[in-house]
């Protein structure tokens, strides 16, 4: 029987565990690396200064905007050809 650790007969050492699954951790860390925990991103948005957060609203303002504008054209054109 050989010492390889990935073999699932034979017990690991903590050591080896800890090697094993710091290896694995880093691999997936840079895989979810889009997807973030609602705190990193609550702690984020604390970080912003007043400046970039009036920007970040001007920018969902100009969409919602942007968005009622067209849903109101959308419903003009179907009241006037629809009869």
């Amino acid at each position: 029987m050989d010492k390889d650790p990935q073999n699932n007969n034979e017990r690991l050492t903590r050591q080896q565990y800890r090697q094993q699954h710091t290896t694995v951790s880093n691999n997936s860390e840079d895989e979810q690396q889009p997807f973030r925990s609602r705190v990193d991103q609550k702690i984020e948005q604390e970080q912003l200064t007043s400046e970039q957060k009036m920007q970040r609203l001007r920018k969902r303002l100009n969409i919602a905007i942007i968005s009622l504008v067209v849903a109101i054209i959308i419903v003009y054109l179907i009241l006037f050809f629809v009869k």
